[in-house]
């Protein structure tokens, strides 16, 4: 069974026990799913922030003093422009901030951005995918594009969140997870420009469905997704993919 934990205005929140749960709050409680984009994390109590939030939240903890966050991240950007100069092949194509943003992302470099998916299974695989010793609940995050977009085009709007579909054809592994990025203010998460831009509204704007991390339900989810044809192999089609899905293949392994 599911249960409705909290409903605060556009944020609210699920926990659900079993695959079957979670299928079903997917096709009845996320009203049409096509507006809804989603992202798996590992763990329940991470609020949705980008990696570059936490750059800036670890460099303030040990003493870096920034007095303005904007001119911080241009420098980051200017920085990964120069560092990446004769390492993208023979005449690259010329990249705007975003797309700049995007190939940084994809090579591990503390971006603006945060992964979803437009597929729910694919975000549940990224919950998934990692063991834990200890069974933490992760959680699928479920964002509503359709009215995010609408209030981005209310005039005088000033922190937007941006939805960016970056080309695909130079990423295979975005295109295989059905990905897609947001970017935001840099310092505010999802959740709280959701609650400040939304606080007016009882709208489902951002579902949390906690899920559980223990090891039964994480094997047989996965067994179920690979049915579905999600796995390691077909998210990530290269080498890491390849590596990847031979590790947790191996857990099943029998003497």
């Amino acid at each position: 069974m599911r249960y409705l934990d909290k409903k605060e205005g556009p944020l609210w929140y699920f926990q659900v026990y079993n695959f079957n749960d979670l299928r079903d709050l997917l096709e009845n409680v996320v009203d049409r799913i096509r507006d809804y984009v989603f992202r798996g994390q590992t763990k329940t109590n991470w609020e949705l922030v980008s990696t570059l939030y936490r750059l800036i939240e670890r460099a303030r903890r040990t003493g870096a003093k920034h007095s303005s966050i904007e001119r911080f991240v241009q420098l980051h950007l200017d920085r990964f422009k120069l560092e990446i100069r004769g390492r993208r092949g023979d005449n690259p194509a010329k990249l705007d901030e975003d797309e700049l943003w995007a190939l940084g992302q994809h090579y591990g470099l503390a971006t603006p951005l945060l992964d979803w998916s437009k597929s729910p299974y694919i975000a549940l695989f990224f919950a998934l995918e990692e063991m834990s010793e200890y069974g933490e609940k992760r959680a699928l995050w479920c964002l509503n594009t359709k009215l995010i977009e609408e209030k981005n085009r209310k005039a005088g709007r000033k922190e937007k969140l941006y939805l960016i579909f970056p080309d695909t054809d130079d990423n295979k592994r975005l295109l295989g997870q059905s990905g897609l990025f947001s970017k935001g203010p840099v310092m505010k998460s999802v959740n709280s420009w959701v609650e400040e831009e939304f606080n007016d509204s009882n709208n489902p704007i951002l579902l949390k469905i906690e899920i559980p991390g223990h090891h039964d339900f994480r094997k047989e989810t996965l067994k179920t997704l690979e049915l579905m044809n999600i796995t390691h192999s077909t998210i990530f089609p290269d080498l890491v993919g390849a590596s990847r899905f031979c590790n947790i293949v191996a857990e099943d392994y029998e003497t």
